[in-house]
């Protein structure tokens, strides 16, 4: 049996950042990071992890630092990757740049919400644009899904309903909008747009 008097307040912040990304609709366990937000960046700074949390926007995740740090006599110290980059096939970058292009101009737009949901028809209206005169869509479609599913579990979406998916702010930290521009035109190229 364990000792709970040992635990950090803020074990359940800590472990639930190393599993993925906390979001602000965790009441519970976003007031945990949040307040003792300074305590959980020195526990992750000290094995190279930065965690990166927007209030603002609701989320918080962790990101390696890259650096060889000196330690023991100036010996340099290069740390293993943690946090692996996954690449994404062509259609899941294409969603993922049509989908924060959608959330900047809804947030360009304003309105009463600050949650952008959309259906599984206009994220297929979206897609549909990139399709080539060649490309059997009725594949393309039922790919989507999949797509679909793989942005759910890295976090970009949140499935409301059977149709209506919430798309998650930490699009914008994990896309660079400064990157965007570059990347769609990438994709505009492979899709022989250009």
């Amino acid at each position: 049996m364990t000792d709970n008097n040992k635990l950090a307040p803020y074990a359940p912040a800590i472990i639930r950042l190393l599993q993925g990304v906390v979001y602000n609709d965790d009441r519970a366990l976003w007031d945990n990071l949040i307040n003792y937000q300074v305590k959980i960046k020195e526990y992750f700074g000290m094995i190279g992890l930065e965690v990166y949390i927007s209030e603002s926007e609701g989320f918080a995740f962790l990101r390696q630092k890259q650096f060889a740090e000196e330690i023991n006599d100036g010996n340099k110290v290069v740390l293993p990757e943690l946090i692996r980059k996954q690449p994404l096939s062509y259609s899941v970058t294409l969603l993922c740049v049509l989908l924060l292009e959608k959330l900047i101009e809804f947030d360009v737009t304003g309105g009463d919400s600050t949650r952008l949901i959309l259906n599984k028809d206009e994220i297929k209206d979206m897609m549909r644009i990139f399709l080539s005169e060649k490309t059997n869509e009725a594949k393309v479609i039922d790919k989507l899904d999949a797509d679909i599913n793989k942005l759910i579990d890295y976090g970009f979406l949140k499935k409301l309903n059977d149709a209506e998916y919430e798309v998650r702010r930490i699009l914008k930290a994990k896309v660079p909008i400064d990157k965007l521009l570059e990347i769609r035109q990438k994709l505009e190229s492979y899709a022989g747009y250009s």
